[in-house]
């Protein structure tokens, strides 16, 4: 190997420093060397000569080797060399910089400043290639050592970040809040410049090895604690002056109005990890500090109903701790909605009676009512505060409290139920169209009912005793399919389907079967009628239905009605028919509920239907006492005379084998309507054991139909009180089996236990704690539980 003096060694690397120093002060000041492959590679080669071209000297040794890349003296030596040579040209660089930026101030230096470092950032990446070689060796090898030497382009931006922004910075972020002051003041400006500024403070981030966990800190301790300190001022003599020169609303909307301008100047200029806590800075100085005067402005906005303040301050206080800003209005909110549900209730025009026993009428006021204030509120919701989950939550607690308990509906008595169930009844029925509003414009009779179904649902969502609903709404549906009175098919399969989705299918199992009965039944009926030549003639229009009792919410009657013989016979042949078809049944006739119609010819009857006979719709019970004055023969007398038989009360009580109640109610019908004559005469006296009765064959009547058959307001009240005791029943089983359930699988619980786990399992309505003592004590006596011998609070199970 040829051999050269150490002089000459030192030339070379002055030399190539030489070309690096000219190339680099290219790069920074014009950013030309990076524009040219040649002038790149020539400097990319003087780097790559400088760490591998050059002979090293041995400390010791009276002579120079060839250098060897792979020696780790060579790479200490130059690498290091180099290095050090880059650190002070940039430094010296940095310095000159510093010195010229001294002729700006304000928006000028922000100018300068974006200017000089959008410069260095490119020039630093076309300096981190050139270099690329020092990088991927020694500065490499000297990480992994251990060492704090960072790559070229980090050592760049932390010289700018020591040498010029240091010297500057404060200077700088004076100039920042300046600027934002005027836009705050409503100046135009260029808010890029804040953009820049704040992007290069996160570029000068500490990346040194082992810290990259601080690369934020530059960031957060020389911009943003300052910028937040300065908005935390600016905005705290604002708020001052707003509340000494305005209300507390001109306080919410002008403060509206700087988040909304804030939250897009901070998305701009702010790094994303810095917005929360900008955004709760700014949050604790305009609405912390006056969140009570907030607060109590909601109440009034609520009473009048400013729905767009109602959103400003929502918005607002949705900004802090739930505890602090929403929690207190949702709790304000509901009793607000509370007392508006119980004083619209309270106004409606009732009379003791209807709170008594309720009226289809009253249904409708009081359903009516409920929606008006459930939906006032729930467009409040949706407008105001934008269907929060918690407000929607205080809604439905507070709709839950008016809607069960309130002026019409005591507390224990579930009459929400009940009313929520005439009034489903209402909408559902034939000849009840004033109850069906009218929709939107074009809509189907179908679309309207629908939509009012949907409200009554919203209403079911909140009783306390579905329960109840239930029994109600079956006993209306049964009446609606058996009297064919429904208003269309579809209104009932949606009521169902909608009941489905709310509260399962075993709530409408029951309800489902009876459609399917109806179904089967009018098959049965057509097929009958087509086997007339099989059982017989049928001399008038028959139309049975065959209901499984299980299903349906009737009972066969405890009375032996006296079938007349032209019915009996009818009766009789499809009794024939269905034992052919389905051996082993067994049919109970409900001539409770059954309905007929019959055409009466009255000799000497006025009206328009006179020549033609009225029809009377009537009850089988009806029906079988009003065949008697029409009879040839009977136990009365005058058959045959022109005014027909006259008959006497226990003449009626025999011949048709009805109980005496049912039989005064009837008679008390027919001459109130004039069908009957009393020898009692008119009033309320005309009815009476001792009375004897006849046709009025004088019978006048402005209708062609004649409808005898409605329910007595008698029969509504028993009906009511009938199926309230019902569900008391049904509630006790429900509670006896909860608490059996709930002990075979504990085995031995405490009483307390047993009780908030019993009220927790029973779903359909809300079990009272009396009810559960007394099933207790009830299960004892029956040996399901006992009491531990040890102590008198435990429960054991006995299986």
């Amino acid at each position: 190997m040829s051999s050269r003096p150490n002089g000459d060694q030192s030339n070379d690397a002055d030399e190539l420093l030489s070309v690096l120093r000219v190339g680099l002060t290219d790069i920074l000041e014009n950013l030309v060397q990076c524009q040219g492959f040649t002038k790149y590679m020539t400097m990319y080669t003087a780097v790559y000569n400088f760490c591998t071209a050059l002979r090293s000297s041995v400390a010791g040794n009276g002579y120079y080797t060839a250098a060897d890349t792979t020696s780790s003296v060579h790479g200490v030596v130059y690498g290091r060399r180099l290095y050090t040579f880059l650190n002070e040209f940039i430094v010296q660089f940095m310095e000159q910089i510093a010195e010229r930026s001294a002729d700006f101030t304000g928006d000028g230096l922000l100018a300068f400043y974006n200017s000089e470092w959008v410069k260095f950032g490119d020039s630093t990446r076309c300096i981190h290639h050139i270099f690329d070689y020092l990088n991927r060796h020694w500065i490499q090898r000297e990480q992994e050592e251990g060492n704090n030497v960072s790559d070229v382009s980090t050592l760049m931006f932390h010289l700018w970040r020591d040498n010029f922004f240091m010297q500057i910075r404060n200077t700088l972020l004076e100039s920042v809040f300046n600027l934002m002051t005027r836009v705050r003041d409503g100046q135009v400006v260029d808010l890029g410049m804040v953009k820049s500024v704040a992007e290069s403070f996160v570029s000068l981030g500490g990346d040194e090895v082992g810290s990259s966990s601080k690369k934020m800190d530059v960031y957060n301790d020389y911009f943003l604690k300052p910028f937040i300190k300065a908005t935390v001022q600016y905005y705290s003599v604002e708020s001052e002056r707003l509340l000494n020169d305005g209300t507390i609303i001109d306080y919410i909307v002008r403060v509206s109005e700087r988040f909304k301008e804030e939250d897009e100047r901070a998305e701009l200029y702010l790094h994303e990890s810095s917005l929360p806590e900008f955004k709760q800075a700014l949050t604790n100085t305009l609405i912390g500090k006056q969140k009570e005067s907030l607060r109590a402005e909601f109440k009034p906005m609520l009473e009048v109903h400013e729905k767009d303040n109602l959103r400003r301050l929502y918005l607002l206080l949705r900004r802090l701790d739930d505890k602090d800003g929403l929690e207190p209005l949702r709790a304000v909110f509901s009793e607000h909605v509370k007392q508006a549900g119980l004083k619209a209730v309270e106004q409606l025009s009732v009379t003791p009676e209807e709170i008594a026993f309720p009226t289809p009428n009253l249904a409708r006021l009081f359903v009516s009512a409920l929606l008006g204030v459930h939906g006032t509120f729930t467009k409040m919701l949706h407008e105001s505060f934008l269907d929060d989950p918690g407000f929607s939550k205080a809604l439905d607690h507070a709709c839950s409290d008016f809607v069960n308990f309130n002026a019409i509906c005591p507390p224990n008595e579930n009459k929400a139920s009940l009313l929520l169930a005439t009034y489903c009844d209402l909408l559902l029925k034939k000849g009840s169209a004033a109850a069906r509003k009218a929709g939107a414009e074009g809509a189907s009779e179908d679309d309207n009912l629908e939509e009012q179904l949907t409200q009554a649902i919203c209403i079911f969502r909140y009783l306390k005793g579905t329960d109840v609903f239930q029994k109600f709404y079956s006993k209306g549906l049964a009446r609606r399919l058996v009297y064919e009175q429904s208003v269309s098919t579809h209104g009932e399969e949606t009521m169902i389907s909608k009941l489905k989705e709310v509260s399962g299918v075993e709530f409408i199992t029951r309800l489902a079967r009876m459609f399917n009965d109806m179904i089967v039944s009018k098959d049965m009926s057509d097929e009958f009628k087509s086997k007339s030549g099989v059982y017989g003639e049928v001399p008038f229009d028959f139309d049975m239905k065959v209901l499984n009792l299980v299903s349906w919410p009737y009972s066969p009657p405890d009375v032996k009605l006296e079938v007349p013989p032209v019915l009996s016979n009818v009766c009789e042949q499809y009794k024939r028919y269905l034992d052919d078809k389905h051996p082993g049944r067994k049919l109970s006739w409900l001539w409770n509920i059954a309905r007929a119609e019959i055409k009466l010819f009255l000799p000497n009857a006025t009206g328009p239907a006179a020549k033609n006979g009225y029809i009377f719709q009537l009850t089988t019970y009806q029906l079988v006492i009003l065949l008697l004055f029409s009879a040839e023969s009977g136990p009365g007398t005058g058959y045959g005379t022109p005014a027909g038989p006259t008959l006497t009360y226990a003449q009626l009580l025999a011949a048709t084998g009805l109980g005496e109640d049912i039989v005064l109610g009837e008679l008390e019908i027919f001459c109130k309507a004039r069908v009957l004559n009393s020898s009692m005469g008119l009033g309320s006296d005309a009815v009476s054991t001792s009375a004897t009765y006849s046709l009025n064959v004088d019978f006048k009547s402005k209708h062609l139909r004649v409808n005898l058959a409605n329910m007595k307001k008698s029969e509504q009240k028993r009906e009511i009180k009938d199926t309230m005791r019902a569900v008391d029943e049904d509630r006790m089983f429900t509670i006896q089996a909860a608490i059996v359930r709930i002990m075979k699988s504990r085995k031995q619980l405490s009483h307390r236990q047993l009780i908030e786990e019993t009220i927790n399992q029973i779903k359909p309505f809300q079990a009272q704690v009396s009810n559960i003592k007394k099933t207790i004590d009830q299960l004892i006596d029956k040996e399901y539980l006992e009491r531990d011998a040890n102590s008198r609070d435990l429960y054991n199970y006995l299986a």
